[in-house]
C-alpha cells in the first residue's frame, strides 16, 4: 500500500513542477542594447535637460503615504509639489508586486514574469538576473555616466556590480529590522555630497519602510517617523542639486493594510512617484496637479489614486529621453507626456516616434498584429494622437507577456491526470464505494470547480467555513439519531470554529474593522494572560505519569513567552507593566546589560537557545526511543507537544490564544472520534484534512502572495542569515495552523498501533485523493483563463500555494517528519 501511495505522490508532484515550468517560463527578451534608429545625429547631439540624477527608491512606498494629508509626513516634499519644483504621480505598478519584478519593470521596462516573485524571497538565485538584458542603468553605464549605489542588494543581484563605481548593498529580507537597515545607506550621503562632481548617478534604495509594514502594518506606530526620516533624507540631497540635477522619489510597489504586497489590491499595486528639480517649476505642471495643494485628501482614500495615473514602467522611456540615452530594447513604457515640453520641438517628436517605433519592435516579438504599420512612424505625429497609439500597444503588450512552453504544461497536466485517476481507483479498492470516499471526493469536487472563478479563489475561507459547519452540524445528527447524543462535545467544537472565524480578517475581498485580533491588541492584560494560558495549557497536555515530557515541554513554553513578550516589547506592541518587568528580568540575564536596548539585545540569544533546546531535545527524545528508555508509544504524543510549542514561538502574538481553542477543540473531539467513528482511519484523516484548510485561512492567510508571513521567519536569525533556514521557518510561520491539525490523528490512529504501515497508508489516502482532484481542476483553470484579467493576481498565486502546500504539509510533513516518527514510536 505505502509502495503505491509513493508512487502516487510522486506522480502528483512530479506532474505539478512539470506544468509550472511550462506555465511560469522565463520570458523571451529582445537581445542586445538598443541604439537610436530615428533622425540619429539630431539625438546623438542633444543636450538632455538634466546631468545628473539621484533616484530614490523607498521600498513599498503607497501613493497616499506621500500625498494624503491624513497618511503622509513627507512635509518637505509636499512643499515643493506646491511650488512646482515637484511633480507627483501615482504609478501602477503591474502584480506582482514584490521588489525583484518591479525593479526589473522598472529599470528595463518590460512587463512582470511571475516565477520572478518566487524568485524574489531566493537569495542565491541569478537565474533572474537582467545583466544581459537592456536596461536605463546599462545604458548610462555605456553612454559615459558615472554611477554609484547604496541600498537593497536586490540591485546587486539583477545588474552587474561592475557598471557602479562605488557600491553597498543592504539585506533586503531581514524585515525585524527597519533603522540599521536605512542608516546603512543614509551614512554614505555626506560623503556621496561631498564628492558629487565624480558622479553622475547616485541611486539609493530604503528599505525600512517596507519592514514596518510587514511588522505593524501600513498604519504601524512607526510610520510617522519614518516618513519624517525619508523626508529628511530627500531634503538634505535636494538642497545640494543644482538646477541640472534631477531628483526621482518612487515606491516599487505599495503595501495593503495589514502592510504585506505581492498581489493585485489598489493599495498594493499604487505606487507614489515624485521628480524633483529647480528646473521644473519654469514649466506647466501635469494638468491635476496645477490646481491641488498637496497633501490633499481622496473622496474615496481606498481608490489610492491621487493626481496623474501613470504605469510604472513609463519611468523608463521619460528617464532615457531626459538624459539622453535610448529606451531600452524591451521596454513597453511609454514616454510621460508632461516631460516632452522639457525638450526642444523637434528633439520631442523625434523622442517620442522613437519611443514607439521601439513598442513596436516588442509587439512585434508577442507576434501582436493590429499597429505594425511602418508608415506612421515615418512622419511627425500629432503628439496627444501618437501617445494614444502607444498606450494601446502598451495595454496589447501586458495582456499578452508570458510565452507558455505548452508542451511542459500538457505534459505535466497529463502526469497529473494518471496520478489523479490512479489514485482515484486505488481508493476504491482499499475504501470501497463508501461514505469517506464519496465524501473526499464530495469536497475535492467543491473546491476544484471553484478554481474557476476569481472570486471564489480570493474568498475560498467561505467555502470551508461552510464544509466544517455542515460537517459539525451533520456529525450531530448523526450522533441523535445513533442514540450517543454528544452535544456537549459538538457544541464545544462548533463554538470554536465560530470564535476562529472571527480571529482575523481573511480573504481578499471583504476588510472587517472588527475582529478578535486587533480587539485584543487593544488589551494587552488580556491578550498576554490568554498568551500564558495557552503555553500551559499546552505544556500540561497528557503529562501524568511522563514527569520528564512534562519538564521538557515547560522548559521549551517558558523560553517561548520570555522571547515572545521581549518581541513584542520590541514591536511597541502592548504589554502589562507586571510582564514588562518579568520580561526585563530575563532579558538582563542573557544579556548581562540592563538598559533601554536590553530587550533588543536579548532577541537573537533568547531565539537561539530555544531552537538549540528544540533539537537537543528532540534527538534526546528518539535516542530514548530508540533505547527503549521510555514508554512506547510516547514519542509522537512528546513531539506534537514540542512542535506546538515552535508553532507558537512562530506565530504572531495576536494569534497564539487561537492554539488555546484548537486544543479544547482536540480535547472535544476526540471523544466523538471514537465514540461515535469508533476510531475509523478515514474519519480522523478527513476532519484533519478540513481543519487544516479552514483554520489556514483564519489564521490570516489567503491565497494572495500578500499575506505570506515574512516577519515570523526571521526569529533568532541576524542580518547573515541562511535563505534555505529562512525559507523553512517561513513555511511553517505560514502553514503553523495546518500543522497543528496534520498531527491531529497521532495521538488517535497510532497509539497501540499494530499495523503501523497500514493505518499511515489509510490516514494519507484520502489527503492524497483530495489534492490530486484539485489539482487537475485548478491546473485546468490556469490554462483555461491564462489571458484572464487576474490570471497574474489570483490564479498564479493560488497554484504557487497549491504547490507549496503539495511540497511542504503532504510531502515533508506528511511523510519525511511523520513517517520517522511512526517508525520510532
Amino acid at each position: 500500500m505505502l509502495k503505491k501511495l509513493l508512487v502516487l505522490l510522486i506522480l502528483q508532484v512530479g506532474g505539478v513542477f512539470i506544468f509550472l515550468s511550462g506555465f511560469f517560463p522565463q520570458k523571451n527578451v529582445l537581445a542586445g542594447n538598443a541604439a537610436y534608429e530615428i533622425n540619429t545625429k539630431l539625438q546623438e547631439n542633444a543636450t538632455p535637460p538634466f546631468k545628473k540624477l539621484v533616484f530614490v527608491v523607498i521600498d513599498a512606498l503607497r501613493s497616499d503615504f506621500i500625498f494624503d494629508e491624513a497618511n503622509s509626513g513627507f512635509s518637505f516634499v509636499h512643499s515643493k509639489l506646491n511650488t512646482g519644483e515637484a511633480w507627483g504621480f501615482t504609478a501602477y505598478s503591474n502584480p506582482p508586486t514584490v521588489t525583484l519584478p518591479r525593479l526589473k519593470g522598472i529599470t528595463t521596462g518590460s512587463t512582470p514574469n511571475f516565477l520572478d516573485a518566487i524568485l524574489n524571497v531566493a537569495e542565491d538565485d541569478s537565474s533572474s538576473n537582467i545583466k544581459d538584458q537592456d536596461s536605463w542603468p546599462m545604458q548610462f553605464h555605456n553612454h559615459g555616466y558615472k554611477m554609484r549605489f547604496f541600498g537593497d542588494d536586490t540591485w546587486l543581484k539583477l545588474l552587474p556590480p561592475t557598471i557602479f563605481d562605488e557600491y553597498e548593498g543592504t539585506n533586503s529580507f531581514f524585515v525585524s529590522d527597519f533603522q540599521q537597515v536605512d542608516l546603512n545607506v543614509t551614512r554614505h550621503i555626506p560623503h556621496q555630497l561631498k564628492t558629487k562632481n565624480e558622479w553622475d548617478v547616485l541611486i539609493l534604495h530604503y528599505l525600512g519602510l517596507d519592514h514596518i509594514g510587514h511588522k505593524g502594518g501600513a498604519s504601524s506606530i512607526f510610520m510617522p517617523d519614518k516618513h519624517k526620516e525619508m523626508d529628511g533624507v530627500i531634503e538634505t540631497l535636494y538642497k545640494d542639486m543644482d538646477k541640472d540635477t534631477l531628483m526621482v522619489v518612487m515606491g516599487d510597489h505599495g503595501m495593503n493594510d495589514v502592510g504585506n504586497h505581492g498581489g493585485s489590491s489598489a493599495g498594493e499595486t499604487s505606487a507614489g512617484l515624485v521628480f524633483l528639480s529647480k528646473k521644473l517649476s519654469k514649466f506647466a505642471k501635469p494638468s491635476l496637479q496645477k490646481d491641488t495643494k498637496l497633501p490633499m485628501s481622496l473622496d474615496d482614500p481606498s481608490t489610492y489614486k491621487y493626481l496623474t495615473i501613470i504605469q510604472q514602467m513609463d519611468l523608463v522611456p521619460t528617464i532615457a529621453a531626459l538624459f539622453n540615452v535610448p529606451v531600452p530594447r524591451n521596454s513597453a513604457g511609454v514616454l510621460i507626456p508632461e516631460f516632452i515640453q522639457l525638450l526642444n520641438t523637434k528633439v520631442g517628436d523625434t523622442k517620442l516616434l522613437e519611443n514607439y517605433k521601439q513598442l513596436l519592435e516588442v509587439a512585434k516579438m508577442q507576434d501582436i498584429e493590429g499597429f505594425l504599420d511602418e508608415d506612421r512612424i515615418s512622419k511627425k505625429v500629432d503628439q496627444s494622437k501618437i501617445i494614444q497609439t502607444m498606450k494601446q500597444i502598451q495595454q496589447t503588450i501586458i495582456r499578452n507577456a508570458t510565452d507558455y512552453n505548452y508542451d511542459n504544461i500538457f505534459i505535466g497536466y497529463g502526469v497529473l491526470v494518471l496520478a489523479t485517476i490512479g489514485s482515484v481507483v486505488f481508493g476504491i479498492s482499499v475504501m470501497g464505494i463508501s461514505v469517506p470516499l464519496s465524501i473526499t471526493l464530495g469536497i475535492a469536487a467543491l473546491i476544484g470547480f471553484s478554481c474557476f472563478g476569481s472570486s471564489f479563489v480570493e474568498e475560498e475561507h467561505q467555502l470551508w467555513w461552510w464544509i466544517i459547519t455542515i460537517s459539525i452540524s451533520s456529525s450531530y445528527i448523526i450522533s441523535l439519531i445513533s442514540g450517543r447524543g454528544q452535544f456537549w462535545p459538538h457544541f464545544i467544537v462548533f463554538f470554536g470554529v465560530r470564535l476562529i472565524r472571527g480571529w482575523n480578517n481573511t480573504g481578499q475581498q471583504t476588510v472587517y474593522n472588527y475582529v478578535i485580533s486587533q480587539q485584543l491588541q487593544q488589551e494587552p492584560a488580556i491578550l498576554w494572560a490568554l498568551n500564558i494560558w495557552t503555553v500551559f495549557v499546552v505544556c500540561i497536555r497528557d503529562f501524568k505519569g511522563n514527569p520528564v515530557s512534562f519538564i521538557s515541554s515547560f522548559t521549551l513554553g517558558m523560553m517561548v513567552m520570555t522571547y515572545k513578550m521581549s518581541w513584542a516589547i520590541v514591536n511597541k506592541e502592548g504589554m502589562p507593566e507586571y510582564l514588562l518587568d518579568i520580561t526585563r528580568k530575563y532579558c538582563v540575564i542573557y544579556t548581562g546589560f540592563n538598559d533601554e536596548s536590553v530587550f533588543d539585545q536579548a532577541l537573537i540569544p533568547m531565539a537561539t537557545l530555544f531552537f538549540r533546546c528544540f533539537a537537543s531535545i528532540t534527538v534526546i527524545k528518539f535516542i530514548a526511543t530508540a533505547l527503549k528508555m521510555q514508554k512506547s508509544n510516547t514519542l509522537m504524543n512528546d513531539m506534537t507537544k514540542y512542535i506546538t510549542l515552535l508553532l507558537i514561538f512562530l506565530s504572531p502574538s495576536a494569534n497564539i490564544p487561537q492554539y488555546l481553542v484548537f486544543e479544547l477543540m482536540r480535547y472535544a473531539i476526540t471523544p466523538i472520534m471514537k465514540k461515535q467513528y469508533s476510531t475509523s482511519v478515514y474519519a480522523v484523516s478527513l476532519v484533519s484534512l478540513v481543519l487544516q484548510n479552514f483554520t489556514f485561512f483564519q489564521f490570516g492567510g489567503t491565497n494572495s502572495i500578500a499575506t505570506i508571513d515574512l516577519a515570523n521567519a526571521y526569529h533568532g536569525v541576524s542580518e547573515n542569515y541562511n535563505i534555505y533556514l529562512i525559507g523553512v521557518m517561513m513555511a511553517v510561520a505560514n502553514f503553523a495552523p495546518a500543522i497543528y491539525w496534520a498531527m491531529f490523528p497521532w495521538a488517535i490512529i497510532y497509539n497501540r498501533c499494530d499495523k503501523k504501515g497500514t493505518t499511515f497508508g489509510k490516514n494519507k489516502l484520502p489527503i492524497l485523493i483530495f489534492s490530486c482532484v484539485v489539482g487537475c481542476c485548478l491546473l485546468a483553470a490556469c490554462v483555461a483563463l491564462r489571458y484572464h484579467l487576474f490570471i497574474w493576481s489570483v490564479f498564479s498565486p493560488k497554484l504557487c500555494y497549491y504547490a507549496g502546500w503539495a511540497i511542504f504539509m503532504n510531502v515533508i510533513m506528511g511523510y519525511l517528519v511523520e513517517g520517522p516518527l511512526l517508525m520510532f514510536n
